[in-house]
């Protein structure tokens, strides 16, 4: 067995829709009240999880709802294809789409992201760093096997995760710095 890793640097942005039971937006909402803030302001703040004292709802990293993210198309990202501690190959995400060749280098798979529009409280986090490790065990490596799973979200285009074959990689570990932070409501 082989260890295929796909590490991620430059800056990552996530965007997630907050949904909960109706009994826990309650308890959320009396929580916000206490701290005098509405609740958008109050899921931002670090204390009101320590107010608020739900097992379901920890902090904002472990905030329930559907959730995007990846790593930013921007000149700073890049991606490490790595095999049994051996780097093979360096690339960003604008190698991967302006491929002009007469065939494709890289299979990619984009998809549109449309949910996020609705009606609901959202949080946007933009943050720079060692975006994540992927991790899979896999018999034989091909690079043709290899899949960049991109999300294309407004004029924002982020690589979401890879796939090899059926295999699915897990995250093992990220070390970024938050940059920007928001939460706003649609309604």
């Amino acid at each position: 067995m082989h260890k295929l890793k796909i590490n991620l640097h430059g800056e990552s942005w996530m965007l997630k829709k907050f949904s909960c039971s109706k009994e826990d937006f309650v308890l959320c909402t009396k929580a916000a009240e206490n701290m005098n803030l509405i609740i958008t302001e109050a899921l931002l703040d670090p204390f009101f999880y320590y107010y608020l004292k739900s097992n379901v709802i920890p902090s904002l990293e472990n905030l329930p709802g559907i959730k995007i993210n990846g790593l930013l198309n921007t000149p700073k990202n890049q991606i490490e294809i790595v095999l049994d501690g051996k780097r093979l190959k360096k690339l960003n995400i604008e190698n991967l789409t302006n491929q002009l060749s007469l065939f494709p280098l890289y299979n990619i798979q984009t998809k549109n992201s449309s949910e996020m529009d609705e009606t609901g409280i959202y949080i946007e986090q933009t943050a720079i760093g060692f975006v994540g490790s992927y991790e899979a065990e896999i018999d034989y490596f091909n690079i043709e096997d290899l899949t960049f799973n991109l999300i294309k979200h407004g004029e924002k285009l982020l690589f979401h995760y890879p796939s090899y074959k059926t295999k699915s990689f897990k995250l093992k570990k990220k070390s970024t710095l938050l940059t920007y932070q928001n939460c706003f409501e649609i309604r």
